[in-house]
């Protein structure tokens, strides 16, 4: 668990500025896939457009993707590094969580803590089937060591997640990792670690144009001694993406 880290605030001011950012609407498309037909070609739907493609890796139908998009001089839309969404990711259109929560729990001597708390006070006023079940995800994913927060910040849906940073080689740094999933710069990875007054900001994404992009502001990172931004030498994933399994099922 994450028991008093102090650099939880520097995640939340991080992620508002990274939430700021604008982008060309090119650079990282949404796109949801509605049918695979039989011909291995799909029906994507973009925005309030639908239309047929190939991809060259397989999809699943019902899932979203980020992707870059490029088009041939024929008119042929390609699609290129498609990553799936996380499955949490689609809380945050029915959950009242914003980055003003991860900067109280930042407050708190015992961040998890606290944020176990609220998960269990909303589940106690939860009205309908659906919400109950998110909050039970949320809660099964702190049992695991990771706080995940489905956020809507200026209308745009983010999944962040938290967690200790496992392996801190100098007993004097404090060190929190975190996983966020952002319609404007695709998904990303970074772990911000403090040793003594000094924090320092490494972030890890999918995309290259969105490398270029965090260049070009790396202003909106405030409050770090050194920001370096890199491309991910493996696939972003999140930490925890949700299971089947209910509340009556964890034990121990």
């Amino acid at each position: 668990m994450i028991h008093g880290l102090t650099p939880l605030s520097a995640a939340q001011k991080t992620l508002l500025g990274l939430s700021k950012i604008e982008v060309n609407a090119l650079l990282q498309l949404g796109i949801e896939v509605l049918k695979a037909r039989n011909d291995g070609t799909y029906l994507i739907k973009l925005g309030q457009h639908t239309f047929t493609t190939k991809s060259d890796q397989p999809l699943e139908p019902g899932r979203e993707y980020w992707a870059q998009m490029r088009q041939s001089k024929g008119g042929v839309i390609h699609l290129q590094r498609l990553m799936p969404k996380p499955a949490m990711l689609k809380m945050a259109d029915s959950l009242s969580f914003d980055l003003a929560l991860l900067e109280n729990l930042a407050k708190k001597k015992d961040p998890a803590g606290g944020f176990r708390d609220h998960l269990l006070h909303q589940m106690a006023a939860a009205t309908t089937k659906d919400s109950f079940q998110n909050l039970t995800q949320l809660l099964m994913s702190l049992h695991q060591g990771v706080v995940s927060l489905p956020i809507k910040e200026q209308g745009r849906p983010m999944l962040l997640q938290m967690r200790k940073k496992r392996q801190n080689r100098d007993l004097n740094q404090k060190s929190v990792e975190f996983y966020a999933a952002m319609s404007n710069i695709g998904p990303l990875v970074g772990v911000i670690i403090q040793t003594g007054s000094r924090k320092d900001l490494k972030l890890f994404l999918h995309y290259s144009k969105s490398i270029e992009l965090l260049e070009r502001n790396k202003e909106s990172l405030h409050g770090f001694a050194t920001v370096a931004i890199e491309r991910s030498p493996a696939a972003v994933k999140p930490f925890w993406d949700g299971e089947k399994a209910t509340l009556l099922d964890i034990k121990g």
